[in-house]
This record gives C-alpha cells, sequence and structure tokens, in this order.
C-alpha cells in the first residue's frame, strides 16, 4: 500500500479487472456454464425497461470459464430460476437487498415439471390436444428431459421454452 491507500499493482492489472457496480435490489445469477447467459436471459420476463448487465466467457476458479448476469430491482419468480437451471445446471442464484445478498440459492434442475419447455415431437399429444407438457429430466450432465406423453428426450441446446410459463 502507498500513502494515498491504493495498492500500487492494481493500476497495472486494471486490464485484467471487470468492474461493475454493485446493486442496491436486484439479482444476481453467477456461475452460469460459459456461453449461456445470453440464452438464459433470454427466457426471463423482464420489462424492457430492466437494466441488466451480461458478463460473458469470464475467468473463474470453480468453473475455469463462465457467465454471469446482473439485474437490477427484478427478482426471479420460480419458473424463472427452473428455466435458468434447465439452461446452466449447478449456478447460483443470489437475491440482493439493500447492497447484500438477502437469500443465495443454488439452482438444480428440477427431477420433473409441466410446462416450462414445448416438446419438440411434432406428433406429441400435446400438440393436438393443446396441453403442457409434462417432463422429468432424464439426464443431469448434459440437461435431458423426456416428455412423459410421448417419450421423446430433448437435450437443452434444443430446449423451445415456454411463452407464459
Amino acid at each position: 500500500m502507498n500513502d494515498s491507500g491504493r495498492d500500487p499493482g492494481a493500476a497495472r492489472n486494471r486490464e485484467n479487472v471487470y468492474e461493475v457496480s454493485k446493486l442496491d435490489r436486484g439479482t444476481v445469477i453467477d456461475h452460469l456454464r460459459a456461453g449461456t447467459a445470453v440464452r438464459a436471459a433470454s427466457v426471463l420476463r423482464l420489462p424492457p425497461s430492466c437494466p441488466m448487465m451480461l458478463g460473458v466467457n469470464l475467468e473463474s476458479e470453480r468453473l475455469g470459464r463462465k457467465d454471469i448476469i446482473k439485474i437490477r430491482h427484478y427478482e426471479l419468480s420460480e419458473e424463472e430460476a427452473a428455466k435458468v437451471a434447465l439452461i446452466s445446471p449447478d449456478a447460483t442464484l443470489s437475491i440482493i437487498r439493500d447492497f447484500s445478498v438477502a437469500q443465495k440459492i443454488d439452482l438444480h434442475p428440477p427431477i420433473a415439471f409441466r410446462g416450462l419447455i414445448r416438446c419438440t415431437n411434432d406428433v406429441c399429444i400435446t400438440h393436438s390436444e393443446g396441453i403442457r407438457g409434462r417432463f422429468f429430466v432424464a439426464s443431469h450432465d448434459p440437461v435431458t428431459a423426456a416428455c412423459e406423453y410421448c417419450g421423446r428426450h430433448i437435450t437443452a441446446d434444443h430446449f423451445e421454452f415456454e411463452k407464459n410459463a
């Protein structure tokens, strides 16, 4: 430290530092698998004026590379958290209130769920009868969901998320 209280080495390392202001209130989705933040953000039902920051392909001791999403003044619903978990299992969700972590949740894909995604089998009864699909997670890595009605296995990169869930 020097007389100003700053680490003299910090200026040399500034090119490796990403500064993002702290949230006063909102949601942080951290430890997303690298390359999944854009897709995860697209399934959220954020108001058009909602400020959001995406960090993509950042260094991570835990994952090697990771993505992160910070959303100001918005808390995810259970359905939105489940969708994020289907895209990037083992991500963490932090609810921020008064600049502090009020709640931290390790996300995991639901074992079974109704809706959230659509069956990709065009002849599945869910399409002809207009009913919401029921799925169970058949595999965790990669995440694969199986339709309870027709048995179709769908991997996470082929999920078609429901708009109203």
